[in-house]
């Protein structure tokens, strides 16, 4: 069961998630256990069309694979999701509401899943807990169009809305996952295939200069070896590119920025061999990772430090067609391994830890209780309630959780939250498939004393990492969260 905003509360069970050849199932029934009284229609709604007619906030995450599969929808991605549409008639202007005691059978649509696939994650773009685990079967029968029940739902009956297939113009989405994790050194994105390391240039160049200094070869032999294990010599090139932070003149800044580049790939050709291509860019001050200012508009060092970077990228070997291979973690020993996916958790387990935000409005406040983390796959999800603890009613405008120093993570609704293992120091920051959109439930409106069940996914930390803290920036930090 999950809480979702006017206190409407669901149950949403997984009937199955079946494989077919041109696309996937997800089969579901959802009821509302109000026992008095309907609740919205606006559960699962459309998202960004006026029409609140079907489910296009259930989302499919390979924890595996690592990718974000959407609904299937007409024409593009403000289109209406095929599947179930609790209603046709677009001249109303709200959904059919959840009757009490009616059982909804619901279909979405999603793109085919890869045979491998064996468990998926449902990781609704909406407030409700990941279902993580879940089982993929082959369908034994294509979907088929329903023209819906005729007679008026009631309690103890099931009630369909129609069901409409695939057609037309279909919009179909898989998205790479793309993943930050940061050290005191480097960080580590990566996006598919695509595996890129950023190296501080203040442990590689002297201030204002761009021949490496006697400190740099540990630090790049290092990466040339993990350059040499992961990268694959037959999908050039090695793209090595400076960036700098925004001190300075434009020109001056991408000259230097391209001279250390250089630097950094003359240093390799020389190390790793001749059997990789190369291609060298500077950037200067265009692509900040970081802000160069705080947010009351001051200088910002630490940012700025972290935008003095050059970047190494490649793509990771393959073992057979189209799966990547999961050689362990990078050479910093600060990224997990891939596991299986999580089994389903019903139960989030006890509050651990808790956090209490101050807004500006009287009556203001809200508390974040936090639950165990978890590994899914190659990732961990924080499990954390958002409670309206205060005496006035919420509205999330503006985001209360949003980050500022990230350029990756500042537009998620979670973004002031990053992962810290103090050991090493590393930052784990949220899991994104694209610049505005996350693995992660949205930040809603909610009364006082209403809550919101709430995930982020997050690149899981080194295999025998068993605890982390939460840093919220600008609010606090909860140390020792245990990971299961």
């Amino acid at each position: 069961m999950l809480d979702y905003h006017l206190s409407a509360p669901f149950k949403v069970e997984v009937k199955a998630i079946e494989r077919h050849p041109t696309l996937t199932a997800l089969k579901m029934e959802i009821t509302t256990t109000q026992p008095d009284k309907a609740a919205s229609g606006n559960f699962g709604y459309e998202v960004p069309t006026p029409y609140n007619v079907g489910f296009a906030r259930f989302r499919l995450l390979d924890p595996v694979g690592r990718k974000m599969y959407f609904t299937l929808r007409e024409n593009d991605w403000e289109g209406i999701a095929f599947g179930t549409r609790n209603r046709l008639d677009f001249d109303e202007k709200f959904a059919d509401d959840f009757r009490p005691g009616v059982r909804y059978p619901v279909e979405v649509y999603f793109p085919p899943l890869p045979p491998e696939v064996e468990q998926i994650t449902v990781a609704p773009d909406f407030v409700m807990e990941p279902m993580t685990g879940v089982p993929v079967t082959e369908g034994a029968s294509e979907p088929s169009a329903e023209p819906g029940s005729s007679a008026e739902p009631t309690a103890g009956s099931e009630h369909r809305w129609p069901v409409v297939l695939p057609s037309g113009n279909v919009w179909s989405w898989v998205a790479d996952l793309q993943e930050l994790v940061e050290t005191p050194q480097r960080t580590t994105t990566q996006e598919g295939a695509t595996e890129t390391i950023g190296l501080r240039t203040d442990v590689l160049f002297a201030f204002d200069q761009a021949k490496l200094s006697a400190e740099a070869a540990a630090v790049l032999d290092e990466v040339v070896e993990e350059t040499r294990r992961r990268a694959d010599p037959a999908k050039p090139p090695v793209v090595i590119e400076g960036h700098t932070d925004a001190k300075g003149s434009d020109s001056y800044n991408e000259a230097l920025s391209i001279r250390r580049a250089r630097a950094v790939q003359a240093y390799f050709a020389r190390e790793l061999g001749t059997g990789y291509r190369y291609e060298v860019a500077g950037k200067g001050e265009k692509e900040p990772i970081a802000r160069n200012e705080k947010q009351d508009g001051g200088d910002n060092p630490e940012g700025r430090a972290r935008n003095r970077r050059v970047e190494i990228s490649y793509q990771i070997k393959q073992q057979g067609p189209d799966v990547t291979t999961t050689a362990g973690p990078s050479a910093d020993d600060v990224r997990g391994s891939t596991r299986e996916p999580a089994p389903f958790r019903a139960d989030p387990g006890p509050v651990v830890g808790s956090l209490t935000k101050t807004l500006a409005h009287e009556g203001g406040e809200l508390r974040v209780d936090f639950h165990p983390f978890y590994r899914d796959g190659a990732y961990i999800v924080a499990a954390f309630d958002v409670v309206n603890s205060g005496t006035a009613w919420f509205q999330p405008a503006p985001e209360p959780f949003v980050g500022w120093q990230y350029e990756f993570s500042r537009a998620a609704d979670f973004g002031a939250f990053t992962l810290v293992e103090p050991a090493t120091g590393a930052r784990y920051h949220p899991v994104r498939f694209n610049e505005t959109g996350f693995a992660e439930s949205p930040m809603m409106a909610l009364d006082p004393g209403e809550s919101l069940r709430s995930y982020v996914y997050y690149p899981a930390p080194a295999d025998g990492v068993k605890t982390v803290t939460l840093e919220a920036e600008g609010i606090g930090s909860v140390p020792g969260i245990p990971i299961s």
